[in-house]
């Protein structure tokens, strides 16, 4: 029986986020995916160990006969009804393996001998990878960005969520990286791998498509978010766009830090055996990261801070006292830093000010466009 191909557009696959099957191994899934992926593997990763040492030694024919002994009986069962059941509830479902080849054409046979039918990729999860990757380039090239800058705690990442919410294109970069974007930025989750990092931010670029706003507002970054980097087309981009920035009281700062990095994370840490201690320890190891750039007296006296802020957190239950090494922080570490990289970009910055005044510029820029749009539409009846 021939192959059953999707006939659609990759394009269409990502922006409508159509569920995939992935039947490749969970070692290969883990490294390179896609967010609408499920992974229900045809061989597991020992599987896949044993014959590919087969394939290696006795050829192609001798590697099949292996995986039709490994996979039989109940595993066999068991991997079908998975993928019926997946099918059921996603019945636009489309299947993959690595290239399309074999691993794909043997499960799309056994779930038509069981009554349902699915496509396959052509091309498989290579093809998919390299629609993405060249997506992301030409992304970049043709979109225009607006940078929002500002101190640490200005609450840039609020701001980027709520404006995306009211229609704005806008790339969230650091939701994407499962990260803050700083040393105190770790979450408790781990971040993607670099390829996932990328084949979502393509899809994220793609959908952006659909929104009816010129520029894409994104969050002034580093070329690395923790362990991740940030495509060198996409920083260089960046590094070269219009800023806006963001000038927020340091009080409402402290704020912003205290309730997104210190009260976000005690949730996640309160049934550990030992949860003040492992409280401590979490912004302990974010400060001996940077302990060399902090200088020893700062270090030590911020760490006296975190320690006496633990310690009243448990005795009374308030994480006030936080606020105290949130402010040396900012002020004698972050702020600096910060002034300092936005002095050698000074000819970028087209606005600044509070969210209101972002708000009023975001809004002037629209009309600005508007208004252009219909002197062309004039001329063009003239």
């Amino acid at each position: 029986m021939s192959p059953n191909y999707y006939q659609g557009s990759l394009k269409e696959l990502f922006v409508n986020n159509i569920a995939l099957i992935d039947v490749r191994a969970p070692l290969e899934f883990e490294q390179n995916t896609f967010p609408q992926s499920c992974n229900l593997p045809l061989l597991n990763n020992q599987q896949r160990h044993e014959i590919g040492i087969c394939y290696k030694h006795k050829g192609q024919a001798a590697a099949i006969d292996l995986g039709h002994k490994l996979v039989s009986g109940s595993d066999k069962e068991d991997k079908i009804s998975a993928w019926i059941k997946q099918i059921t509830e996603h019945p636009h479902s489309v299947l993959y393996c690595a290239r399309g080849g074999l691993r794909s054409q043997i499960s799309q046979s056994w779930i038509a001998e069981n009554g349902k039918t699915i496509p396959i990729v052509e091309g498989g999860h290579k093809r998919l990878r390299n629609f993405l990757l060249t997506t992301l380039q030409d992304q970049i090239s043709a979109n225009s960005f607006l940078v929002i800058s500002g101190n640490t705690g200005s609450g840039k990442t609020r701001l980027l969520s709520d404006l995306a919410r009211e229609g704005q294109k806008t790339l969230d970069l650091e939701a994407l990286a499962n990260h803050r974007g700083s040393a105190f930025g770790k979450m408790l989750s781990p971040q993607p791998s670099q390829a996932n990092f990328e084949n979502n931010l393509a899809i994220q670029l793609l959908r952006l498509e659909s929104c009816d706003t010129e520029s894409i507002l994104v969050e002034d970054e580093s070329s690395n978010i923790g362990r991740l980097f940030v495509p060198r087309q996409l920083f260089e981009k960046q590094m070269a766009s219009a800023i806006f920035v963001l000038r927020i009281p340091i009080e409402e700062r402290i704020e912003f830090i205290q309730k997104d990095y210190v009260e976000s994370v005690w949730p996640h840490i309160k049934d550990l055996e030992n949860s003040h201690q492992a409280f401590f320890d979490f912004f302990k190891n974010s400060f001996d990261h940077i302990k060399k750039r902090l200088g020893g007296a700062l270090h030590a006296e911020c760490l006296n801070d975190l320690k006496n802020a633990t310690d009243e957190f448990k005795k009374s239950g308030s994480l006030e006292r936080h606020k105290e090494w949130i402010g040396k922080l900012l002020v004698h570490y972050y702020d600096p830093l910060y002034e300092n990289g936005l002095s050698k970009r000074k000819s970028f910055i087209v606005g600044e000010g509070n969210v209101s005044d972002l708000r009023q510029f975001l809004n002037s820029e629209k009309s600005s466009r508007h208004f252009e749009q219909e002197q062309n539409v004039a001329l063009s009846k003239a």
